[in-house]
């Protein structure tokens, strides 16, 4: 079996196939260079070094490139640690270029385009200064995706692993937490730092651990903790105020089938659109409460939150909310997390959210008799 097979099915084994091949799809279609940068922290490297070079390798098997940083948190130990990685590379056949500086984009490219891991080293003694010179990195690689390699992966908050962190919103109350501990702080603020402030291209930073960085590459729900800008919503009154096509292919991709035409001819009360149209929310108001019609976000933003960012703007509008599902949605599981209750209606389950108990009857009558849309 070819090694990138063997990747993919393992990935399919733990029930991830199919979004294991739409993101490695989607890695190959960007620029190689573009892909991720890796940075690994020293006592990962004392504890776990084998660890990270196994996911080198598999990724390499995949033909992705990402770009290891060492000495970012430490830099008198990053030389050492380059060393040794390029060294535990080697041993298993994949190729990797030890650079001991952060090095120009030419000589990265130089790597990345003849199929080496280039292994680059931090070696500045200001911390201030070694964040600018990755910010300058990541401007000059065009990086989608930055990953701080942890053994304590990523954020826990209140026993509870935090999947989607909006560092606009959020960031003052997780530092001001006694439960984070200082080195994800560090991270906090670094990760703020490059989103809100050095890189002007979109960039997401995720927390993770060797153990879980493929999860966290090539599934939506991911394994660590994804630090990002929260997404931009709009709120409108009418469709005419929107791209209808735009919306159209949005749906048609998230369902599969395109959509009928009376979904373009009712009445929302509101409607939610992600400002590169990668999710929408169409809401109708009924006398029972608002009544979500559509919800459909991209698996792409899926695995970014922008359905979270989706729905807490909806839910901010609408105290009371009714909604329905296929059995067989895969995003049901999620929506059963969202709401106060649920039943299932032959095909159909039936949610809400803030509804009078005496009203619940009616919602259930009300949600079973809306049309089919596709």
């Amino acid at each position: 079996m070819e090694p990138a097979d063997a990747v993919l099915r393992f990935l399919a084994g733990v029930g991830a196939g199919s979004e294991a091949e739409f993101y490695l799809r989607l890695f190959r279609e960007r620029a190689r260079e573009s892909f991720a940068v890796i940075v690994v922290d020293p006592d990962t490297m004392r504890e776990n070094a084998e660890g990270v070079a196994l996911d080198l390798r598999l990724l390499a098997a995949l033909a992705l490139t990402p770009i290891v940083v060492l000495g970012f948190y430490v830099p008198t130990r990053g030389a050492d640690n380059a060393r040794r990685l390029s060294k535990l590379l080697d041993e298993m056949a994949v190729r990797n270029e030890l650079l001991l500086a952060v090095s120009p984009k030419p000589a990265i490219m130089a790597a990345v385009t003849s199929g080496a891991i280039p292994i680059l080293c931090m070696q500045g003694s200001d911390e201030d200064a070694r964040l600018s010179e990755l910010a300058a990195m990541l401007i000059s690689l065009g990086t989608h995706k930055l990953i701080f390699l942890r053994n304590e992966g990523g954020l826990r908050l209140g026993g509870h692993a935090l999947s989607v962190v909006n560092l606009s919103d959020e960031f003052a109350s997780l530092m001001a937490s006694a439960e984070i501990g200082a080195g994800h702080k560090r991270l906090l603020h670094c990760s703020r730092k490059l989103v809100l402030e050095l890189v002007q291209h979109e960039l997401l930073v995720t927390l993770t651990s060797p153990l879980s960085l493929l999860h966290e590459l090539f599934t939506v729900k991911g394994a660590g903790t994804l630090l990002r800008k929260g997404a931009r919503i709009s709120r409108h009154a009418r469709l005419d105020d929107l791209d209808v096509e735009r919306l159209r292919a949005l749906l048609t991709s998230s369902f599969g089938k395109p959509p009928l035409p009376a979904v373009f001819a009712r009445d929302y009360v509101s409607i939610y659109i992600e400002e590169r149209y990668r999710g929408a929310a169409l809401v109708m108001q009924t006398e029972l409460g608002a009544y979500l019609s559509k919800f459909a976000v991209t698996r792409e933003a899926q695995g970014e939150g922008v359905g979270r960012d989706l729905w807490q703007a909806m839910t901010s509008d609408h105290r009371v909310l009714l909604w329905r599902a296929r059995a067989d949605n895969p995003i049901r599981p999620w929506y059963e997390k969202q709401c106060d209750g649920r039943v299932r209606e032959g095909e159909w389950n039936v949610f809400w959210k803030g509804l009078a108990p005496s009203l619940i009857p009616d919602a259930i009558a009300f949600v079973r008799s809306q049309p089919v849309d596709f």
